[in-house]
């Protein structure tokens, strides 16, 4: 017997609300029975579009459920940052499960309110880091990495729809928190600049993390490039590899196939019985591996986890203190670029 469809609502029907309203539309477990946007042409349209209810505020909905007793289960909270907390903070007294889109919220003081309502009231909060869901990461779960260092690049062209924040909290907070998520250690130091050119917030920013286990961390993000890049290298002492979020590709090489041999060659080397390295083959000491990938929309796996987590009752795959910790990294970096103060200088 299957179980009976959650209400759905999505908050801010904007370019990632449109893909949670039509991913909630489309998945069995969900029902979406209304969006909800300020913007009231933006909302009828999309209310048309899945064939559900459109309002103009979340006291609005919350009226209409109220009076007709539809129960408001799950909400996407997809709004400009600064109002993320205020929308939660309403629905999550409605009683409503929350997913929040990335950032949590743009301050550490208001991600962790969220995170404490949610826990006081018992409802489950997950937050949008849809990189977690992205194939190409998740097929590396299996190689149990270990990084001693990480490189991760995220550029793209301007498109003007984040220009509330600058380019941590737009972009390179999926990369934080994937980091964060491969490693599992405390940040202790940050180095980071960056650059505002188009608005007040910075859009070019660079930032090396060290973590209390040694790792290091070295992330680039700019919303100013000609092209779309989205590349993490890592290494580790048993791998390397080499990920394309946007090609939805990876590739990992291991030293563990061969390690007999690769034992027999160091111990040659170090005794001098091997002196011209050309005459190894290298693709035979080491295992070159493309990753086998399950291509499956982030959005729509994001969901399906969610709905796992509020059926169950149990920690969702991205947690509310994940998106709190990535903000907190995220602050970090942007105290950091503020020190620096590059606007206006000039080197003699």
């Amino acid at each position: 017997m299957s179980e009976e469809a959650l209400n759905a609502v999505v908050v801010g029907v904007g370019r990632m609300g449109q893909h949670h309203a039509r991913n909630y539309a489309a998945i069995p477990g969900y029902k979406l029975v209304a969006v909800v946007d300020k913007d009231t042409a933006a909302a009828q349209k999309s209310a048309e579009l899945y064939s559900c209810k459109s309002f103009d505020s979340i006291e609005s909905l919350l009226t209409w459920a109220k009076e007709t007793r539809t129960p408001i289960q799950v909400a996407s909270i997809a709004l400009p940052t600064i109002y993320h907390r205020a929308a939660a903070e309403e629905l999550l007294r409605a009683g409503v499960d929350i997913l929040v889109e990335k950032p949590l919220a743009p301050t550490v003081e208001d991600a962790r309110a969220i995170v404490q309502l949610a826990k006081e009231l018992g409802r489950v909060l997950t937050v949008g880091h849809t990189e977690r869901f992205n194939p190409a990461y998740r097929a590396l779960g299996k190689y149990n990495l270990e990084p001693a260092f990480v490189e991760v690049t995220r550029i793209s062209p301007m498109t003007f729809r984040s220009i509330d924040v600058g380019v941590v909290l737009d972009m390179m907070i999926h990369d934080i928190d994937l980091v964060n998520h491969l490693i599992r250690k405390p940040v202790v130091e940050v180095r980071a600049v960056g650059v505002a050119v188009v608005g007040k917030h910075e859009d070019i920013a660079n930032a090396r993390l060290t973590f209390s286990n040694g790792s290091v961390c070295n992330m680039t993000a700019s919303r100013l490039a000609i092209r779309t890049e989205r590349k993490m290298r890592l290494f580790s002492p048993t791998a390397y590899v080499s990920a394309d979020y946007q090609k939805k590709v990876a590739a990992v090489i291991t030293k563990t196939a061969n390690e007999k041999e690769l034992e027999r060659v160091r111990k040659e080397v170090a005794e001098g019985r091997i002196t011209d390295l050309m005459q190894l083959n290298y693709a035979e000491l080491v295992k070159y591996e493309d990753v086998v990938i399950e291509d499956i929309e982030p959005v729509k796996a994001e969901l399906m986890s969610f709905e796992k987590a509020i059926r169950s009752r149990g920690e969702p795959e991205v947690t509310g203190e994940d998106g709190l910790a990535a903000v907190d990294v995220a602050g970090k970096i942007r105290e950091c670029i503020a020190a620096h103060k590059w606007e206006g200088m000039s080197r003699k």
